[in-house]
């Protein structure tokens, strides 16, 4: 199914500025190395989005794009329990993302699709215009450069359309990992958003929808694992596919990234495509989408082939029938919300869990 399209938009606002002022205490500036590399179409500027769900290691994939020579910016949000070494995210794109999706309605746990209607509110089509603006304010200079935010692909239809009418080409790294291994991860940080149960569908509402509309864009699908194992040969690959040039500063660069940022115990946990296939408890559809990411990473299967996306399609539909009942299951988690707000004691757990740096001292 094609992106929806957002409502035609006048040139003269679009282009506008608008202020999205960053409070200076929410942005680090510093940036990873930054090596200038040869675009694929003279005169026109390309940006790479990396998609996925959180824990797959987008934050790794971005600092890789870096190494590759492609810009990420230099006001970056600061350092957090979760990414320790920098979550690689430009503070005003980050900002206006955000909005973008409370714009639609959805929070970073919602479980259900988003209507291509939501998109076509008088806010979204605001933070679009704000969106543009920094853009050119930030990244106007560069030929190639990149963005990484895990929530990019409940948005995407947002930056299908922008991008193409400022003139710049876009490109996907699309992060995966196993999904079982993206429960365990996310459960040390969020026991609710852990649960199996509940990182399934989270999971199927980040890559689902957000792939299906990959379809004739281009892409290169990466496997966090493999990306551990061996980063030059899964650097050097996604530089072929988005087609980089490789030079003398980005040499030096996969090295870097290999062997001065990466650290191995980042991972915790690792479980593999005969864990998908063998789990009966695991939903049908995170099994399905799962394995077929998985060998589009491992090059077993090509973007190219046409039955890769006929049994995207009906991974789609059937995700799309199921829509109802995460709709009710957002309602639900929202009730639940709210009535656990009536405990006096939960405001403070809140506070304290968002204080890792005061309670190591």
């Amino acid at each position: 199914m094609p992106a929806p399209s957002l409502p035609e938009l006048d040139e003269k606002l679009y282009f506008a500025p608008f202020a999205d002022v960053i409070p200076p205490e929410t942005a680090i500036i510093t940036s990873p190395p930054h090596h200038p590399t040869t675009v694929r179409h003279a005169g026109q500027a390309r940006a790479i989005l990396v998609l996925g769900p959180g824990r797959s290691g987008t934050s790794t994939l971005a600092r890789a794009l870096a190494a590759l020579g492609v810009y990420l910016g230099k006001d970056f949000r600061r350092p957090v329990r979760k990414n320790p070494r920098g979550n690689q995210e430009e503070v005003h794109l980050l900002k206006l993302s955000k909005a973008l999706r409370n714009s639609v309605g959805v929070r970073a746990d919602s479980v259900r699709r988003i209507d291509p209607s939501a998109f076509r509110n008088a806010r979204t089509l605001e933070l679009t215009r704000r969106l543009s603006d920094a853009i050119g304010r930030h990244f106007g200079d560069s030929a190639l450069w990149g963005f990484k935010y895990a929530g990019t692909g409940r948005i995407l239809p947002v930056w299908l359309e922008l991008l193409p009418r400022m003139g710049i080409e876009p490109s996907f790294v699309f992060a995966y990992r196993n999904p079982v291994s993206v429960a365990s991860s996310r459960a040390k940080l969020d026991a609710a958003r852990g649960r199996i149960e509940h990182s399934q569908l989270e999971w199927l509402a980040h890559v689902v929808p957000t792939f299906n509309q990959l379809h004739g864009q281009r892409v290169v699908v990466v496997d966090y694992d493999r990306l551990l194992d061996d980063a030059e040969t899964e650097l050097r690959r996604i530089a072929e596919r988005l087609q980089i040039a490789v030079t003398a500063e980005t040499e030096a660069g996969i090295q870097e990234f290999q062997r001065g940022f990466l650290r191995s115990d980042w991972r915790h946990t690792r479980f593999g495509d005969a864990d998908l296939a063998d789990d009966a408890s695991l939903n049908p559809l995170v099994r399905r989408a799962g394995l077929l990411l998985s060998r589009l990473a491992s090059d077993r299967v090509s973007l190219d082939d046409a039955s890769v996306w006929a049994e995207w399609q009906e991974i789609e539909a059937d995700h799309r029938d199921q829509d109802a009942t995460l709709r009710l299951i957002d309602k639900m988690n929202a009730d639940t919300r709210r009535a656990r707000w009536w405990d006096i004691t939960r405001p403070l757990r809140l506070a304290w869990n968002k204080m890792p740096l005061l309670r190591s001292r």
